[in-house]
């Protein structure tokens, strides 16, 4: 069997790269975004009452996972492992059908905004331009497991020191003044849960003294954030203004 679906709207997000995308939802309250309907007549009404719940789930397509080929067995995309798991064990987008869903915080639901209506989020792991296919509220007694485990999966995420060059921090402040007024905030919960992708974390892991002086970059929010490993923590040496 085959299914079709359409796209209901899109996410607007600071993440225009997968390099520094959060591992999983609700890791960075700066992580903030919007999810834009698509025009449709119907939309203000399903969204009726849904601004009474804290938090909603978005239900996406991995717009960006490559061919889409899938492996059964694959190294985790974020958590450390120490081993191949079955992908149903795991987050991978990189799966049979290209479905992801993540709960988020919502914000507020602007009916009115030009072009369509918006619904702004907090909390979001997805990249700018994913195509949202459904919205469905987060129930706490439905949704909420206290007793769940967390399998092989390690609750405890490690973080690092995040440290700015002077002239970097100049830099964030203005950009910050036209894109997201807490920019160098969002940069710094991008970069503490160290926003390599597992191959790179895993040869050459922050904590190791070999991996002193190391240099890496992402973007965000138009800007290209360079930074290195400093004995142990991270450091930006570096902030460009994207043309």
């Amino acid at each position: 069997m085959s299914f079709h679906y359409n796209a209901i709207g899109s996410i607007r997000s600071p993440f225009r790269e997968k390099f520094g995308v959060p591992r999983q939802s609700l890791m960075m309250d700066e992580a903030r975004a919007i999810v834009k309907l698509n025009p449709d007549p119907g939309y203000a009404l399903a969204l009726s009452e849904l601004e009474q719940f804290s938090h909603i789930w978005i239900i996406f397509d991995f717009h960006k996972n490559g061919n889409g080929r899938w492996h059964p067995l694959i190294d985790t995309p974020r958590v450390e492992a120490g081993q191949r798991m079955g992908v149903f064990a795991t987050r991978s987008p990189h799966r049979p059908n290209a479905l992801g869903m993540s709960a988020v915080k919502l914000e507020r639901i602007d009916l009115d905004a030009p072009g369509g209506i918006e619904i702004h989020l907090n909390g979001v792991d997805l990249l700018d331009g994913t195509p949202v296919l459904d919205i469905k509220p987060y129930v706490p007694y439905a949704d909420c497991i206290p007793e769940a485990n967390s399998g092989w999966i390690k609750t405890e995420i490690e973080k690092f020191s995040v440290g700015f060059a002077v002239e970097c921090l100049q830099m964030i402040d203005e950009q910050a003044k036209r894109e997201h007024p807490r920019l160098k905030l969002l940069i710094e919960q991008m970069l503490e849960l160290d926003p390599r992708p597992t191959s790179q974390r895993r040869a050459t892991p922050i904590s190791d003294p070999a991996s002193e002086g190391l240099r890496f970059a992402f973007r965000v929010m138009g800007l290209d954030v360079h930074w290195e490993i400093r004995k142990g923590t991270i450091f930006v040496f570096k902030v460009l203004l994207l043309e």
